[in-house]
C-alpha cells in the first residue's frame, strides 16, 4: 500500500498544502494519507506560532484539525483517498521522523513557513530538518502565487 504522511499546523499554508496532498494522491496513486500535527510547549516567540498551554483541550484542538482536513478535501474534489490524523506532543520534526519510520511511509508532504534568514538561523526550520533526517523522499510545498494571494 503506498501512503504518505502530512504534516500540518494551523497555518493558511497548511490548508494549502492539505487540499495539495489529497490530488497529488489521487495523481500518484497513493492510496491513504496520514496527517500529523505535533503539539509542543515551547514558546518560540514566532509571529503566527501556536502554543497550547500546559492542559491544552486535546478533543477540541483535533476536531479543528479534523476540519481542516475535511475543508482541504472538499477543495481538492478529491473524495476517494483515506485519511487518518495523528495529533502528537513533543518536538515537531523529531514526531514526524518517527512516525515515519514506524509507519514506512514513500513520502512525506510537508509546508514551508517562510521564515526569516535570521529566524532560521537560531531555530532553524522543521522542514529542513525532516528533509536531513527523513527515511524517505520529503516534498517541501511552497504556495502558489495565487494561494499567496488569498493569505492577505
Amino acid at each position: 500500500m503506498k501512503k504518505a504522511l502530512v504534516a500540518i499546523d494551523q497555518s493558511q499554508n497548511s490548508q494549502f498544502l492539505i487540499s495539495y496532498a489529497f490530488r497529488f494522491a489521487e495523481k500518484n496513486s497513493i492510496e491513504r494519507l496520514d496527517f500529523i500535527h505535533v503539539v509542543t510547549r515551547i514558546d518560540l516567540s514566532i509571529p503566527g506560532y501556536v502554543d497550547y498551554p500546559p492542559h491544552y483541550n486535546e478533543e477540541s484542538i483535533r476536531q479543528s484539525f479534523l476540519n481542516m482536513i475535511e475543508k482541504g478535501m472538499r477543495e481538492s474534489g478529491v473524495t476517494a483517498t483515506p485519511f487518518e490524523f495523528v495529533l502528537s506532543t513533543g518536538t515537531p520534526y523529531e514526531e514526524i521522523i518517527k512516525m515515519a519510520e514506524k509507519n514506512r511511509y514513500e513520502l512525506i508532504l510537508i509546508g514551508h513557513r517562510g521564515l526569516s534568514n535570521l529566524e532560521r538561523f537560531f531555530i532553524g526550520s522543521v522542514a529542513a530538518k525532516v528533509v536531513r533526517h527523513a527515511p524517505c523522499t520529503v516534498l517541501v510545498h511552497l504556495p502558489r502565487e495565487t494561494e499567496e494571494a488569498a493569505q492577505t
